[in-house]
């Protein structure tokens, strides 16, 4: 990492990515997050890290697992609940960032609807800002943390055959899976409804299916995205019975096709793009990526302070 910022892991080479997950490895164990000594994350003059959660929109598994990184490596933390703060009464997103920053906080972790905003403003600011999801654009600890949970189960990327499964066209995850792991060496292809396959270059060349079927027997990796409800409709798609026909990894998808790992960013509908026993399943990464995702988590904020202590 060359900035004190995080937005995108596009400027990220192969050999970056590795070394990103190489670290944030000695931060597992088989089974779950390793105790680390207080030592781990000493900061210049032992000064505490003030790190403030912005998200605009609705969150688990990303504001919580940042919010845990940060409490491992010794930060603090505050939630800014934006549903509560003074852009109700007219005040301007930069002036609400510009009044954060005057608080003395060290580093932004914002989730918000905008392409690009986190780039938009980081010029604005003092603080590190990380891109903790934007829009439609990119999620890019995201990424990280499936390379790096299936590194840890398959061993090496190179080869990898994983198809994107579901609303890859306004998926902001699978952008960023893409970026990350083609770097890896893997292939992709997508597997979607018509109306719900991307039109942006960087898919453009990659083998499309349009069931599951099809792509169980190309994949080594199936990656599956939620469908959200409200895109449910007769133009889309006319009902989750048909989405779940095609396209839902059910039980006998997965009997039929045993050499396949599963891996899903939740939230997991459940009986609609996956069965919950699969989900459950020694073949499903699900749980896993998540406690990759505070290990990843802790390896980006303390690249970023560490940046930030020798500036």
């Amino acid at each position: 990492m060359r900035t004190p910022h995080f937005l995108t892991t596009v400027p990220l080479t192969a050999t970056e990515i590795e070394s990103l997950i190489d670290r944030a490895s000695r931060f597992l164990t088989p089974t779950g997050l390793a105790s680390l000594p207080p030592s781990t994350f000493s900061l210049s003059s032992g000064i505490e890290a003030r790190i403030v959660l912005a998200f605009y929109e609705s969150s688990t598994r990303t504001r919580l697992s940042f919010e845990t990184a940060a409490h491992r490596m010794g930060a603090r933390t505050v939630i800014f609940d934006p549903s509560t703060s003074s852009e109700g009464k007219g005040e301007t997103f930069l002036d609400t960032v510009q009044t954060i920053d005057a608080m003395g906080f060290d580093v932004l972790v914002l989730r918000h609807a905008q392409n690009g905003i986190g780039e938009s403003i980081s010029s604005f600011t003092s603080m590190s800002v990380v891109n903790a999801g934007d829009g439609t654009n990119c999620h890019p600890t995201q990424g990280l943390l499936d390379a790096s949970a299936l590194r840890e189960r398959l061993g090496s990327l190179h080869g990898q055959r994983i198809c994107i499964v579901g609303d890859v066209r306004h998926s902001r995850v699978a952008r960023s899976q893409v970026d990350v792991l083609q770097k890896l060496g893997a292939e992709f292809a997508i597997c979607a409804p018509e109306s719900l396959m991307p039109d942006d270059e960087r898919f453009a060349t990659m083998p499309r299916f349009d069931s599951l079927d099809g792509a169980c027997e190309w994949a080594t990796v199936i990656s599956l995205l939620r469908i959200q409800r409200e895109r449910i409709t007769a133009d889309v798609v006319p009902s989750l019975d048909v989405y779940r026909e095609r396209f839902a990894m059910t039980t006998e998808r997965m009997r039929k096709a045993p050499n396949v790992t599963i891996i899903h960013p939740g939230p997991v509908n459940y009986g609609v793009e996956i069965d919950e026993d699969v989900a459950a399943s020694e073949r499903s990464l699900i749980r896993r990526q998540v406690t990759h995702g505070v290990a990843m988590r802790m390896t980006i904020l303390h690249s970023i302070l560490q940046q930030r202590n020798a500036l």
